[in-house]
């Protein structure tokens, strides 16, 4: 008799002990939804706003290049450049817009300031196909025309500009340690050029 009272205690508490687990078990879930998803959410838009706003992606590498110049026919190679502790100063351009004419004149100042002696290197490149395209002898033309000193290169192909994801005349790049660090599409004044060179020669 006492032991069928022992057995029928202990199936008590085992059932008691069990209601006990799975009313802890409830009252977790519900803490866990109470709490636990506001802290999802707020997690989710703190990482939002970091990316957004605080997180800068490094800087796109520069494609590498190797072209004639079309003055001289001497060959350039952007590994002599890109890599070499300073800054250069990409240009790409064409013969015909009137926009990159008159920039000729802001970037003379340019290699005036920072090109002759060697602060930085530069280099305006043609041959990009728009609407037509420019050749070698176009580009010869157009550096004495305007007596430009810098190095003007010639693509062949034409696609390089399009590599640097420029579709407009004129466009700019400045690229230190192998990556683009600034890029701009449009005309420019020497002050603004000046500005920016500053921020990474």
């Amino acid at each position: 008799m006492a032991s069928k009272r022992r057995q029928k205690l202990e199936r008590k508490k085992s059932q008691a002990g069990n209601e006990q687990i799975a009313a802890r078990r409830e009252a977790f879930n519900d803490n866990l939804w109470k709490i636990g998803a506001p802290i999802a959410v707020s997690i989710i838009l703190i990482t939002a706003v970091y990316f957004g706003f605080f997180y800068e992606l490094g800087a796109p590498n520069a494609d590498g290049w190797k072209l004639e110049e079309a003055e001289s026919g001497v060959i350039y190679s952007s590994e002599d450049y890109y890599d070499n502790g300073k800054l250069t100063f990409i240009e790409f351009f064409h013969t015909d817009c009137p926009h990159c004419q008159d920039q000729t004149e802001p970037l003379k100042e340019v290699y005036e300031e920072y090109g002759r002696n060697n602060t930085i290197d530069m280099f305006s490149i043609g041959g990009y196909k728009l609407s037509d395209q420019d050749t070698i002898n176009d580009i010869e033309s157009f550096k004495f025309k305007y007596t430009l000193e810098w190095p003007h290169l010639y693509d062949t192909n034409g696609e390089l500009m399009r590599d640097y994801g420029f579709s407009s005349y004129p466009s700019m790049a400045l690229i230190k340690d192998g990556e683009m660090v600034y890029t701009h599409s449009g005309e420019l004044s020497y002050d603004e050029l000046s500005k920016e060179i500053e921020k990474y020669k």
